[in-house]
């Protein structure tokens, strides 16, 4: 194929790829065409045929089932290089054709006849074609009418064109109006976004419209159809006339406007916006206003509260007894409250644009060496963070005395955020205090231990040669009067302040000013001395710290925690013991982390295995403790106050009950390292038997009441009770009648049955809150706690006693009756000791007998007793 040729052939299969018709969908219009053909010529086969790179596809066909054949052994290949018909009568006798396997083989094609098709008269895409199995020679009439078929396939082909053409514009339109609404919708984001809305007022048809976003603002609804009128009504009176006015202005003098309004909105909310418009000329004259809204109220209310902060400093600072001055870095003063002017003698006289060093002020700084006369005011301005609570003495000429100032120097925008470069000085006179603390610092230097006074700064105010001796500061801390954490830190860097990180630990010992409350402990100084150290908060800030040497006493102490640090570097070689030992073991480094345990720790506080591993934090495992339900309370407090006590060296004693009932008591003991081992036993027999114990040693075995040394305890309570109170209480003594008859006629089995009968039943007759107790024998005792003064009260008590005692008891099966005698005595705050109590019931309750029993009495002075029979 020459090149022409292939340039030829390249545009032709674009034309036919560009009408997208190969492999297209088969259509009954074409089927008719190719139905035709085959009647006309009397032939079994006829084919619509696109001839592409490759193969040819029928878009038609009648007499075959297949949709295609291969290019190179096509028909229709030739067809298309020709601008007429082209016509095989036989193709056995034509040379081209008489081996090709389509004439060998099936279909058997010996007559083919075709009509090449072209849409634009010079690409010829394929062929309406008419195959026989039988030589034929058409007639002039037959291909007269494959031609006239031909060009009705052709405009078939027109007409999917034009389709596609169609559904091209359809497709453009839809995107443009796509975009078009993409477009609109992108402004009215940015409407939103911003905060602006739009607005158009179409000045000769009387129509104004608003954006969606002019409508949010005003709250209205998105169906609202605004007009002149009901815009303007939205608006206060003196507002919508200034809107009003803008619009005549701008419709007769082509005038715009930018007005800032108070609106209200629909639903009656108060705002600012911000109301723009533009008048567009038309033909000589305004045809339209458009314009912008905006809520500006966020910005208006901002400025309306600068302006009240900057009224209500303004104020502040007239108000101030404190001096204020603002500095620039040169030293020029930018304002002065009354209260600088009046400490630095200025009087009435502004000195606003004045430089600090044109003052002429006598002001000295008191630490400052003789070759170092920089005014503070200048240092001040030139160097603000080096006046820091700088103590300065001041000389007035109308003044015979000095004057003493603390100055204070802050730069407004120290990180220079806003461009503001000056500089707030603050003067206190500080003349008094500065007397009172010369006067307290000869005190304080007679002091018999070390004292310190560190001010609401937490800065050393004052301290004595002591307090330097004994903690070894450096003269150069104490001399700037350096701050309490500076102290701290210099100790812990040093060793003082035990093992761990010394900026933790200096940090942690200072947090505790935070909470203002007396502290007393002791600590170890760096030659070894110990020191007793009492720390008082002051009621207007600050602390006073007393200092006592009291290494003596602590010798024997120190010795013995060096015996014990010695025992516990030895704890690798304790594991063997551990793992046979009957209590659980537990040792954590000075971080927390477990570093090793026995099994008994585990199965003590019944933890999961999979809980217990090294490295586990003490945090961690109370933690999981909690979310069983096994702890409750604040696990970093507990975890807090744990390693405090423990790096203080205390040994912490615990006892906790396990949710099983299990009581498990831990001993948790510092380790030299800052770690500790903790040993766990669980002692739920001995807490157990101990209660028995306790119990047993209260209360009288036969009857479970209250024994004489359980009564004495209560006694005495509830006289210290009535004396701290002044509150009153009574002391019952009972004695049983007729119990040795019952004893001796029954036994002393029935006699202890009854004493357990007895015992109940006066239980019943009082209150939970009293004691009922058997002082031995068939003698009880009752205490009636808060029962008041009056008789009434108690004598109904005691005739129930009487009364309940009165009805027989059965004992083995016997019915037996006994009597009771009681003595009564008042408890209160003027009953000096529980023998004079005891006494006076049992006078009464001797005068009971006496008078023939079974009844009570009230012990009385002499003749004032009385007798209250049952």
């Amino acid at each position: 194929m020459s090149a022409a040729q292939g340039q030829i052939e390249k545009k032709r299969l674009s034309a036919l790829h560009s009408l997208q018709i190969l492999h297209s969908e088969h259509l009954q219009e074409y089927d008719s065409v190719v139905e035709t053909v085959a009647e006309i010529f009397d032939c079994p086969i006829a084919l619509i045929s696109l001839v592409a790179e490759e193969e040819q596809w029928f878009k038609a066909r009648c007499g075959l089932d297949v949709a295609g054949t291969s290019r190179d052994v096509s028909f229709c290949q030739h067809t298309i290089l020709s601008d007429d018909l082209f016509i095989v009568p036989d193709a056995l006798e034509d040379e081209r054709f008489r081996e090709n396997p389509l004439v060998t083989g099936e279909p058997h094609i010996r007559f083919y006849a075709g009509c090449p098709l072209s849409i634009d008269g010079l690409n010829r895409l394929g062929t309406l074609c008419v195959i026989g199995r039988q030589p034929q020679l058409p007639t002039p009439g037959q291909l007269k009418q494959l031609r006239r078929l031909g060009d009705v396939v052709e405009g078939l082909f027109k007409t999917h064109r034009a389709g596609l053409e169609t559904r091209e514009a359809l497709d453009s339109v839809e995107f443009a109006r796509r975009k078009a609404v993409r477009e609109t919708e992108l402004i009215e984001e940015i409407a939103n976004l911003s905060g602006v809305g739009g607005w158009e007022f179409d000045v000769a048809a009387n129509i104004l419209t608003w954006t969606e976003k002019t409508r949010d603002i005003h709250e209205v609804d998105p169906e609202f159809v605004p007009d002149i009128s009901t815009a303007a009504s939205f608006y206060p009176t003196e507002a919508s006339n200034k809107i009003s006015k803008a619009m005549q202005e701008a419709i007769e003098n082509n005038v715009g406007w930018d007005l800032e309004l108070p609106l209200v909105t629909a639903k009656k909310r108060h705002i600012w916006v911000r109301s723009v418009g533009r008048p567009i000329r038309e033909d000589g004259s305004v045809a339209r206003i458009v314009g912008a809204f905006q809520n500006i109220t966020e910005r208006k209310l901002s400025e309306q509260a600068i302006r009240h902060s900057e009224a209500v400093q303004r104020t502040t600072l007239e108000a101030l007894t404190e001096g204020i001055l603002l500095l620039t870095r040169s030293g020029r003063i930018r304002s002065a409250n009354p209260a600088a002017r009046a400490i630095l003698g200025l009087g009435d006289t502004d000195p606003t644009g004045k430089c600090v060093a044109d003052l002429d002020l006598e002001l000295t700084c008191s630490f400052a060496d003789s070759n170092n006369s920089t005014d503070p005011l200048v240092l001040a301005a030139r160097d603000p963070q080096v006046v820091t609570d700088l103590i300065a003495s001041l000389k007035l000429p109308q003044n015979p005395n000095c004057i003493w100032l603390r100055l204070n120097a802050e730069p407004i925008d120290p990180q220079n955020e806003y461009g503001l470069d000056d500089i707030v000085v603050s003067l206190a006179d500080v003349t008094e205090t500065k007397h009172q603390s010369e006067t307290l610092q000869v005190i304080f230097d007679n002091f018999p231990g070390g004292f310190a006074h560190y001010d609401e700064t937490n800065r050393l105010a004052s301290s004595n040669a002591e307090f330097q001796r004994l903690l070894g500061y450096p003269q150069d801390m104490i001399d700037r009067k350096a701050h309490l954490l500076e102290f701290l830190k210099f100790s812990a860097n040093r060793g003082d302040l035990g093992p761990g990180v010394p900026e933790k630990l200096a940090e942690e010992r200072f947090s505790l000013t935070a909470k203002p409350k007396s502290r007393h402990y002791e600590r170890q100084t760096l030659n070894g001395r110990f020191l007793e150290v009492r720390s008082t908060p002051l009621p207007t800030g600050g602390w006073i710290y007393n200092f006592f040497d009291v290494t003596d006493r602590k010798r024997m102490e120190v010795q013995l925690a060096k015996n014990e640090q010695l025992a516990r570097h030895r704890l690798e070689e304790l594991e063997v013991i551990l793992a046979n030992m009957r209590q659980g073991v537990s040792v954590f480094d000075n971080r927390g982390n477990l570093m090793l345990w026995n099994k008994q720790y585990v199965d003590i506080f019944g933890r999961p295995e999979a809980e217990v591993y090294e490295g586990a934090s003490i945090t961690d495992l109370i933690l999981a403790e909690g979310e069983r339900g096994e702890f409750t309370g604040n696990v970093q407090h507990h975890v807090m106050d744990l390693l405090t006590r423990l790096t203080a060296g205390e040994v912490v004693h615990s006892k906790v009950t396990h949710p099983d009932g299990k009581v498990i008591s831990s001993v948790q003991a510092p380790l030299p390292d800052g770690g500790w081992i903790g040993t766990h036993e669980d002692i739920t027999l001995n807490e157990r038997a101990a209660q028995k114990i306790a119990h047993a040693a209260h209360h009288d075995p036969l009857t479970g009441l209250a024994n004489r040394t359980k009564f004495n305890l209560k006694l005495e309570e509830s006289l210290e009770k009535a004396a701290a109170l002044d509150t009153s209480g009574n002391l019952m003594l009972l004695d049983l009648d007729k119990f040795k008859p019952i004893n001796d006629t029954y036994g002393h089995d029935a006699g202890d049955e009854l004493l357990k009968l007895v015992s109940k039943r006066l239980q019943e007759c009082v209150r939970s809150t009293d004691l009922v107790a058997r002082l031995g024998g068939d003698e009880f005792a009752i205490i009636l706690s808060g029962t008041g003064p009056t008789e009434v009260h108690i004598s109904d008590i005691a005739g129930r006693v009487v009364e309940q005692l009165r009805s027989p008891f059965k004992v083995q099966g016997q019915l037996v009756s006994v009597g009771i005698s009681i003595g009564i005595a008042t408890i209160n705050g003027e009953t000096k000791d529980a023998g004079s109590v005891f006494k006076r019931a049992d006078i009464a309750l001797y005068e009971v007998k006496k008078n023939g029993r079974n009844g009570f009495r009230f012990f009385e002075e002499l003749d004032s007793c009385r007798i209250v029979n049952g």
